[in-house]
């Protein structure tokens, strides 16, 4: 099993790093602003929780109104039962300027990776914000929680594309209402598919053949670069028997009152055994050291990572292999026309004593039921550490 989980997020490795490379980027050509300026801090205690738990249709639509250093993107990923894999991701930016992409990767049963970036024009994209129903020419992500129609042309993206329909096995998930701000500063998520199935047909040079798999869905926005709020996190997601678990740890900058925000959701096709999140509902505890893979600047960072519930649900994770382990800025690269500035944006990275790494394991875990019931799943720990 880790050997399917080490495949399968070493395919996605790409999209990940130009995501997170978009998000780090400035939202102009001014000097790189990581300073206090009076920013304000987290408050746990009064994040937005007027929703409910119900997660509604609308939360999946357009979020944002396409002000300046908003962002916004819809990421779907499935692993296919002949053994290939499938990434992409639907995206709007509004940082130098308003950009529109769809980020593809398709890895085949063979191992082979085919990866490719798309960027559209303003009359070639809409999005409605009462539904998911966004589209780049007839390029279609649209879907209603229960269902979704994912459609990536073959015309552009060289012959490669698919046609899948996305059917959830358990209940949306978003901590609370989904944002955490700091201010008028924010980023928000929404696992809209946390584990789901899919089925349909993918075109791979040119040939079309029938698949079927299990895939999902998160939707992400927000309107201020993540190295603004947050100096890293911890993030996982995996199965245990019947149960997909999810969870996390942001970790706020010292001048956003330095806190460590915890997050979890378990469920299955039944219900939602768990939907946590701060730290007057969970506690959580790292350990095993990550050695020779940082500079000594850099934060201290842990393979193992538990958490535990008040009402005594628990997970504990062991990182066991290294899928990859990203300096961020030496992966960095840029679309056109901002690629002919790389040499100066990374200048402009490397002197603002940042030295960003992005880093995945396979992991396993164990999850323990408030019965006392447990169950041994697999999974991938992502550790982003942004400072």
């Amino acid at each position: 099993m880790i050997g399917k989980f080490v495949s399968f997020f070493n395919l996605d490795l790409a999209l990940k790093t130009s995501f997170i490379v978009s998000i780090l980027m400035t939202q102009s050509c001014s000097k790189i602003y990581l300073g206090s300026h009076n920013q304000q801090y987290f408050d746990e205690i009064n994040q937005p929780d007027e929703l409910g738990e119900i997660v509604k249709g609308w939360e999946d639509g357009a979020r944002t109104d396409d002000s300046k250093n908003q962002f916004e993107w819809w990421y779907f990923d499935a692993e296919l039962e002949d053994g290939s894999l499938v990434v992409a991701y639907f995206y709007k930016v509004h940082f130098l300027k308003d950009q529109f992409f769809i980020g593809f990767n398709y890895t085949s049963p063979q191992g082979e990776d085919f990866f490719q970036l798309k960027y559209f024009d303003k009359n070639e994209v809409s999005f409605l914000k009462d539904s998911c129903d966004v589209r780049m020419k007839n390029n279609i992500f649209k879907g209603n929680l229960s269902e979704y129609k994912i459609q990536l042309d073959p015309n552009d993206f060289d012959n490669f594309g698919f046609n899948l329909k996305l059917e959830s096995l358990v209940r949306p998930y978003r901590p609370q209402d989904g944002i955490i701000n700091a201010g008028d500063d924010y980023f928000a998520w929404l696992a809209a598919v946390p584990n789901g199935e899919v089925s349909g047909s993918i075109t791979v040079n040119g040939n079309v053949k029938k698949i079927s798999g299990t895939g999902y869905h998160d939707h992400n926005w927000g309107n201020t670069p993540l190295q603004k709020l947050f100096k890293s996190w911890t993030w996982f997601r995996g199965q245990a028997g019947p149960y997909t678990v999810i969870l996390a740890e942001l970790n706020a900058l010292e001048s956003r009152g330095g806190f460590d925000i915890p997050i979890l959701y378990v469920a299955d096709k039944s219900k939602v055994h768990v939907n946590k999140f701060g730290n007057s509902e969970l506690l959580t505890m790292k350990n095993m050291l990550i050695k020779d893979f940082y500079p000594k600047k850099n934060e201290p960072q842990f393979s193992n990572f538990s958490i535990v519930t008040i009402d005594n649900f628990s997970v504990k994770i062991s990182g066991n292999e290294v899928i990859d382990n990203i300096e961020i800025f030496d992966r960095m690269s840029l679309p056109a026309p901002f690629n002919l500035f790389k040499p100066i944006v990374n200048l402009a990275f490397k002197t603002s004593r940042i030295d960003p790494f992005y880093t995945r394991f396979a992991s396993t875990f164990e999850l323990r039921l408030n019965s006392g019931q447990t169950f041994d799943g697999t999974g991938v720990m992502e550790i982003m550490d942004l400072q």
